[in-house]
């Protein structure tokens, strides 16, 4: 492995994260053919991360939401691989609301082992190091324990909830605009639980090598954990997803029930 310069990286992702702050009274907004939100700063910040990741790391494979995909030979998994999400969260972004963020993550052999996360709007920074350890703002993330549930503690959950799911959740739901910072704050421990609709592995990559240090789990809703490795082809979407600490799945999936289609 070459070596990770991880606090270059960090500066990196902070630069386009406050660049991308400082950008919302400017923005061109598209749409995609899937119907989805892109900025040209989605656009710039990939190109930027990217630039800086070829030129550091050239044998690693790269993985973009905004259409990069680099060094990835046919039906062979990547040593190394980069999976970028320049902007997360770009709905809420060209909304002028706060939960977006920048992502990169860093998997071996289709295993997260590193990660960046910075959400300029509320000055976090979440690392996770290929050492093992989980940051957050510079202090240690100590694995996550079950507790006892109380009526303030929430789970998050996608915006579309209301046409999907039934949620029974004790305590209360939020929705942070953001996957990759809904899987943060699980990791955090800030939130008990996340649910994820399906989505590509941009949206979720940065955030697992955090998960994986604090104790947490990302399912399906069958209870199959999640391969990353599995949506590394632009096209790949992962079914609804459950993420929550590591012996907590059958807490937290009695409380969600899909809505059947009439």
């Amino acid at each position: 492995m070459h070596p990770l310069a991880l606090p270059q990286l960090i500066a990196l992702v902070t630069e386009c994260g406050n660049y991308a702050r400082d950008q919302r009274d400017a923005l061109a907004i598209t749409r995609k053919n899937d119907g989805s939100i892109v900025t040209q700063v989605d656009q710039y910040v990939e190109q930027r991360i990217v630039s800086y990741l070829r030129d550091t790391y050239p044998t690693y494979a790269i993985l973009g939401e905004e259409g990069t995909h680099y060094a990835f030979e046919s039906n062979a998994l990547p040593e190394y691989t980069w999976v970028i999400d320049p902007i997360d969260g770009t709905s809420a972004y060209a909304g002028r609301l706060t939960g977006w963020c920048v992502g990169v993550g860093l998997l071996a052999r289709g295993v997260p082992i590193a990660g960046v996360v910075y959400s300029p709007m509320n000055n976090e920074c979440y690392v996770a190091t290929p050492e093992g350890h989980a940051y957050r703002n510079n202090v240690l993330l100590t694995a996550v324990n079950a507790t006892e549930k109380q009526l303030d503690d929430w789970m998050s959950i996608p915006s579309d909830t209301h046409r999907k799911y039934d949620i029974q959740y004790p305590g209360r739901v939020r929705t942070t605009g953001a996957t990759i910072l809904s899987l943060c704050y699980t990791a955090a421990n800030m939130s008990s639980a996340a649910l994820v609709g399906g989505c590509k592995a941009w949206d979720i990559a940065p955030a697992l090598a955090l998960l994986r240090y604090t104790g947490c789990e990302l399912w399906d809703l069958n209870g199959t954990v999640i391969d990353i490795a599995a949506l590394l082809s632009p096209t790949a979407t992962s079914p609804t997803m459950l993420c929550a600490p590591r012996d907590e799945y059958d807490r937290y999936r009695q409380y969600i029930h899909v809505r059947t289609t009439r």
